[in-house]
C-alpha cells in the first residue's frame, strides 16, 4: 500500500503554492495603475503564476493574451516570460509535449537576451518537467544549472523552489542524505523570507524521506509541522497529501486507529476538493485500517466507495491497491475463495501496465494462502514460486543498494565529523582568547589557573579528534571491505558473460574446425596414396621408368603438402580465436581485418544455433566494403561485441520464426514475400566520412548487425543497455551482453546505436572512429 507515496510527493510539486484571492486582487489593482505597457505584462505575468495555483484553465487564457500583447508591442522579456508561465501551467495539466514548445521557444529568447535570471527560470521548469516524467537524472542536471545561475545571481526568491527540486531527484534515486541536505537549504531560505507556503511544501517532503529512512518520529513531526502550516497558508492539497502520508506512517507502525483517522480526513479532504485520485487511495487505507480493527462490514462499503470513483479504475496503482484492501478484508474473515478473485485482480493489473507495484511479491505470497486455504495446492504452490522467485530479485536488488547506500553515507558522515572537529577547534581557540583576556584583567596570580585549563582543552580536543579519526578510520575499512566485495562480484559476473559468449562459440568452432581438418586428412591419404605409386615407379628397371610421371606426381604431393598446410593454419587461426575470445583483455590494439572478423563469427555462431537447434535456417547476407582494410582495434574485444549482436540477431529470428509456426503468422508475415517469413541476418561494413568531425579523425567505419525478428518494444528500447536488463527468459541470459558490449565500443571512442521497428526488424549500428593516418 505504499506506492502511491511518491506520487503524491511529485505531484505537491508541481501544484506548488495556492495564491490568496487577496494577492491577486492587489495585483488587479497595480495592474490598473501601471504607468506603462511593459510595467503592466510584467505585473500581469506574475498574475498568472497566482491565477494557475486557483484555476488552470482561467491562467492558460490569461498566459495567451499576455503573450499575443507582448509580441505586438515587441516586449521580448514580456514574452520569455509569458512562455515560462505557460509551460509551468502545462505542466500542471501533465501536457509535456505543449510545455517542451513552450520551454524551447523561451529559451531561444533568452539565450538572445543574455538574460541569467530567466534562464535559471528556463533550467528549473525544465528540471520540473523531466522529474514529472520520471526522467530524474536528467532533471537533476537541469535543476543543478539553475542552482548554480540562481547562486552567483543570489536570487533567493526562486533558490528555495530548485532546492527543493534537486532533491526530490536525489530522494528518487534513494540518495536520501543529499535529499535531506537540499531539503534542509530550501526549508531555511523559505524560514528566513517567512514564506509559510513554501515551508509547508518542504515539511511534507522531507517527512517522506524521513519516512524512506524509517525515522517514524521525525516523518511524524514534520508531517503533523505541514498540516500546521498548510492550514494557516490555506494550502488543502499540502494538507491532503500530509494526511495520506500520515496515514500510511500509522500503517507501517500498525497503529490502526491513527491509520483510519488521518485516512479519512484524507478523504473527506480530497472529496471538498475535487482530488478524486487521492480520494479513491485514501479509501483504501481507511478500508485496511478498518479490516485490521476487525471492523469488517465498514471497511467493505469504504473499500466500494473508491472503487466507485471513476479515478479507481484509471490509475492502476490505486486499483490495485483497493482491490488488495478489498482481498485482504475478506482474507481476515476467512472468505478466501472471494479473496482470491480481488488478489488475481492485482496481478493482472500489475501485468497489463509498465508501472511496477511493490506489492506483487507479497500479493502472490497471500494468494498462494488463500490457494492453500482452499484446497488448490497447486496453484498455491505455483503462487508460492512466484513470491519466492520476486523476493530473491528484490533482495539481490537490494544488496547492491545497500552497498552503494553504505558508501554515500560514509561519506556524508565524513564531512559531518570533520566539519564539527573544525568547530571544535574553532570554539577550543575562542576559548583560549577569551580566558587569556580575563586572565590578564584579574591578575598574573591567575596564569597558571588559565595555563592548567588551556591544557586541559587541548587534551581533551586532542582525545575527541582521536576518537573521531579512529572511528573514520573502522568506517573507512568497513566501506573499503564492501566496496571490494562488490568489485570482486561484478569482475565474476563480467568473466561468466565471457565465457557464456564463448559456449556460444563451441558449436560452431567445431563445426568450423571440422572443415579444415576432413582437408588435412584427405590430401594426406591421397598423398600416400601418391607416394605409393611412386616407389612402384621407381621400383622399375630404368628403361621401364615414366621420369614424366615421376615428376607429376612429385609435384601433386608438393600441391597436397600446400593445402594441407594451408588447411593447417587455418584450424590454427580458429583455435587462437577461440583462446583471444576466453583470455582477459590486455588492452593492446593491433591491426585487424574488420570483414574477416565479421564473417568469421557470423559462420560461428549461426553453427553454434545449428547445432543446439537443427530446425532453425536463416539466410545469411553479407555486404562488406574491400575498401577499409586493416584497423587499429582490440580483436577479441570488438568480436565479443559483434558475436553478442549477431547471436542476438539469430536469437530474435528464431523466437519469431517460432511464434510465425505456434500462433499463426502475423499479418505482416503472410505478407512478407508472398510466402510467409523466411529468417534473414544481414551483416554489413562501410567506411564514412562525416564532415563535421575533428581534424585527425575525419572518418570512420561502420559495421552493421540486422535481423528482420520482433523487434525492440519502444517502451523498454531506452533501458536495453543498462547492466543486468534482459527479455529473455530466466536461465537463457544474464543482461550484461549488450552492456559490456556499450562499454567496450565507447571504450574504443565509438558509438553503438540501435533501429527498430516492431515486429520488422532490429539493427544494430556500430561506428568506430579512424585517424586520418591510419586510414590512409
Amino acid at each position: 500500500m505504499k506506492g502511491a507515496l511518491i506520487i503524491i510527493v511529485l505531484v505537491a510539486f508541481t501544484c506548488m503554492g495556492q495564491a490568496q484571492n487577496k494577492a491577486i486582487d492587489s495585483l488587479k489593482a497595480h495592474i490598473g495603475n501601471a504607468k506603462s505597457d511593459t510595467a503592466r505584462i510584467n505585473l500581469t505575468n506574475e498574475m498568472i503564476v497566482k491565477v494557475s495555483e486557483v484555476n488552470l484553465d482561467s491562467s492558460i487564457i490569461l498566459g495567451k493574451s499576455v503573450l499575443q500583447e507582448s509580441r505586438k508591442l515587441g516586449y521580448i522579456k514580456g514574452e520569455a516570460n509569458a512562455l515560462i508561465n505557460m509551460s509551468s501551467i502545462l505542466l500542471k495539466k501533465s501536457d509535456f509535449d505543449s510545455a517542451k514548445q513552450y520551454l524551447n521557444d523561451a529559451k531561444m529568447i533568452v539565450l538572445r537576451l543574455k538574460d541569467s535570471t530567466l534562464l535559471a527560470s528556463v533550467y528549473g521548469t525544465q528540471g520540473m518537467m523531466y522529474g514529472m516524467q520520471g526522467k530524474y537524472d536528467t532533471s537533476m542536471v537541469y535543476f543543478k544549472r539553475a542552482i548554480v545561475i540562481a547562486e552567483r545571481m543570489n536570487n533567493t526568491q526562486n533558490l528555495g523552489r530548485y532546492y527543493g527540486g534537486l532533491a526530490i531527484g536525489y530522494q528518487m534515486q534513494s540518495n536520501y542524505p543529499e535529499a535531506l541536505r537540499y531539503q534542509q537549504k530550501s526549508l531555511q531560505l523559505a524560514e528566513a523570507q517567512d514564506n509559510i507556503s513554501s515551508q509547508a511544501y518542504t515539511l511534507l517532503n522531507m517527512g517522506n524521506t524521513y519516512q524512506k529512512i524509517n525515522d517514524t518520529l521525525r516523518a511524524e513531526k514534520t508531517l503533523l509541522k505541514a498540516i500546521d502550516l498548510a492550514k494557516k497558508a490555506g494550502l488543502k492539497n499540502v494538507e491532503i497529501y500530509s494526511y495520506s502520508n500520515l496515514s500510511s506512517l500509522y500503517q507501517d507502525m500498525k497503529k490502526w486507529e491513527e491509520d483510519y483517522k488521518y485516512a479519512i480526513k484524507a478523504v473527506l479532504l480530497a472529496d471538498e476538493v475535487g482530488d478524486t485520485a487521492i480520494e479513491a487511495a485514501s479509501y483504501s487505507k481507511a478500508g485496511i485500517a478498518l479490516s485490521n480493527l476487525k471492523r469488517y462490514s465498514e471497511a467493505v462499503i469504504l473499500i466500494k466507495k473508491g472503487m466507485a470513483i471513476p479515478e479507481a479504475t484509471n490509475q492502476p496503482i490505486i486499483n490495485s491497491q483497493l482491490n488488495e484492501a478489498m482481498a485482504h478484508t475478506l482474507m481476515l474473515q476467512e472468505k478466501y475463495d472471494e479473496a482470491i478473485s480481488y488478489f488475481e485482480k492485482c496481478l493482472e493489473i500489475s501485468k497489463k501496465t509498465d508501472q511496477y507495484d511493490p506489492n506483487v511479491a507479497a500479493i502472490n505470497l497471500e494468494l498462494a494462502r488463500c490457494y492453500e486455504n482452499t484446497g488448490a495446492y497447486k496453484k498455491a504452490l505455483f503462487n508460492f514460486k512466484a513470491y519466492a522467485t520476486i523476493k530473491d530479485s528484490i533482495t539481490s536488488k537490494e544488496n547492491i543498494q545497500q552497498a552503494t547506500e553504505l558508501t554515500m553515507t560514509y561519506e556524508f558522515d565524513k564531512k559531518q565529523a570533520i566539519a564539527r572537529a573544525e568547530q571544535n577547534v574553532k570554539d577550543a581557540e575562542g576559548q583560549r582568547v577569551k580566558n587569556q583576556q580575563l586572565y590578564t584583567i584579574l591578575a598574573l596570580g591567575f596564569l597558571l589557573l588559565s595555563g592548567i585549563i588551556i591544557a586541559l582543552i587541548l587534551f581533551r580536543n586532542n582525545k575527541q579528534k582521536q576518537k573521531a579519526n579512529l572511528l573514520l578510520k573502522r568506517q573507512k575499512i568497513k566501506v573499503e571491505k564492501t566496496l571490494f566485495e562488490l568489485k570482486t562480484t561484478q569482475s565474476q559476473l563480467i568473466q561468466s558473460e565471457k565465457m557464456a559468449s564463448l559456449g556460444e562459440l563451441t558449436a560452431g568452432i567445431a563445426h568450423e574446425i571440422q572443415n579444415p581438418l576432413n582437408f588435412v586428412n584427405n590430401f594426406s591419404e591421397v598423398s600416400n596414396e601418391i607416394l605409393t605409386e611412386l616407389q612402384e615407379e621407381r621400383s622399375k628397371n630404368s628403361n621401364e621408368r615414366d621420369e614424366k610421371l615421376e615428376n607429376e606426381l612429385l609435384y601433386d604431393i608438393k600441391q597436397n603438402l600446400e593445402k594441407i598446410n594451408h588447411h593447417g593454419k587455418r584450424a590454427d587461426a580458429i583455435v587462437k580465436g577461440m583462446l583471444q575470445h576466453s583470455r582477459k583483455n590486455t588492452a593492446e590494439r593491433e591491426p585487424t581485418d574488420i570483414n574477416a572478423l565479421c564473417d568469421e563469427f557470423l559462420r560461428l555462431s549461426y553453427h553454434g544455433l545449428r547445432a543446439k537447434d537443427k530446425n532453425f535456417n536463416a539466410t545469411l547476407k553479407t555486404d562488406f566494403d574491400d575498401s577499409i582494410g586493416k584497423i587499429n582495434i582490440i580483436p577479441q574485444d570488438i568480436g565479443r561485441v559483434i558475436l553478442n549482436l549477431i547471436t542476438n540477431a539469430f536469437y530474435a529470428c528464431n523466437e519469431r520464426s517460432r511464434s510465425a509456426v505456434n500462433e499463426k503468422m502475423s499479418a505482416f508475415a503472410k505478407a512478407e514475400n508472398g510466402i510467409g517469413y523466411q529468417p534473414t541476418v544481414w551483416v554489413s561494413t562501410k567506411q564514412i566520412h562525416p564532415t563535421d568531425c575533428a581534424e585527425n579523425v575525419q572518418s570512420g567505419i561502420e559495421i552493421s548487425v540486422k535481423d528482420n525478428g520482433n523487434g525492440i518494444p519502444a517502451d523498454i528500447l531506452d533501458k536495453i543497455f543498462q547492466p543486468f536488463f534482459t527479455t529473455k527468459p530466466t536461465g537463457q541470459g544474464t543482461g550484461l551482453g549488450l552492456s559490456l558490449s556499450y562499454d567496450i565500443v565507447t571504450a574504443h571512442g565509438g558509438e553503438l546505436k540501435v533501429e527498430t521497428d516492431s515486429e520488422k526488424y532490429t539493427q544494430f549500428k556500430i561506428i568506430l572512429p579512424i585517424s586520418k593516418s591510419a586510414s590512409s
